[in-house]
């Protein structure tokens, strides 16, 4: 089976297309969606005049099988996140304020208001991010990936966590071994081509390049496809082969002032 996946498009219907149109001159059989569908923050993203959350939505609704939610997807919804054992959520968060919220957070928790613009969601597609899990674990022949926005146990990637070591990681190497899964793949981080994390080591698949995936436990981090800071794109892997190929879209770099 060849997969298409996504990751962080932030309602960029533009560089949504653009990836359509790569997956249908492949001929991928299933396209996956990580998270991050919507949620743009000002000044970081170039196309606030042509996004469109509900368009976005829309397609994912209709055209990935296996989407996760992801941090900003929730905030949109005001949805607190199941799994978050590193931070315990308050049952009222979002009735609190926002300088309330930053003093109970203390910097471990992303707050949006400050930059974030409304993703003006209709209510359907509200309910349809409502009913995305956090993550999903899917069986291919002798072995199984594990989808989610971001690593185990904040999958969603609400919490502020940078990795700077990858100890950090070893809940989620346990969670994988847990659940027989040989691979995972996630989005959140906006590299720049493909991370892969080993549980020892931490190497790059550049953009444009192509990789077969050892048979040993990996966590793959996948492009934005939103026209951000970094260059963006794509990922299609072929489940039969373990080839895995990382495709730029034709959009230079977001750069801002700060």
């Amino acid at each position: 089976m060849l997969l298409g996946i996504l990751a962080d498009v932030h309602e960029d219907i533009v560089r949504l297309n653009e990836s359509i149109e790569i997956f249908n001159a492949h001929r991928v059989d299933e396209v996956i969606c990580l998270g991050d569908i919507v949620g743009i923050c000002v000044p970081y993203y170039s196309y606030i005049e042509t996004r469109d959350s509900n368009k976005v939505v829309e397609w994912v609704k209709e055209n990935c099988p296996i989407s996760v939610v992801g941090n900003h997807d929730l905030y949109a919804i005001r949805k607190i996140p199941v799994n978050s054992e590193r931070f315990t959520f308050p049952a009222n968060w979002y009735d609190l304020d926002f300088n309330k919220r930053k003093e109970i957070g203390g910097g471990k928790i992303w707050l949006y208001e400050d930059r974030e613009l409304s993703a003006l969601l209709n209510d359907d597609n509200k309910e349809y991010i409502r009913t995305l899990p956090e993550y999903l674990i899917q069986g291919y022949g002798k072995y199984k990936i594990l989808y989610s926005h971001y690593f185990y146990p904040d999958v969603t990637g609400c919490l502020s966590v940078i990795i700077k070591d990858i100890s950090e990681l070893r809940q989620h190497f346990e969670f994988m071994k847990q659940n027989d899964c040989l691979y995972a793949f996630s989005g959140n981080d906006h590299f720049r081509g493909i991370k892969v994390f080993t549980e020892d080591s931490i190497t790059e698949i550049r953009l444009g390049e192509k990789y077969i995936l050892p048979d040993k436990p990996l966590w793959l981090h996948i492009p934005a496809v939103a026209n951000g800071t970094q260059p963006n794109g794509v990922a299609i892997f072929n489940t039969d082969t373990r080839e895995i190929e990382v495709i730029p879209l034709n959009t230079p770099p977001h750069t801002y002032k700060k």
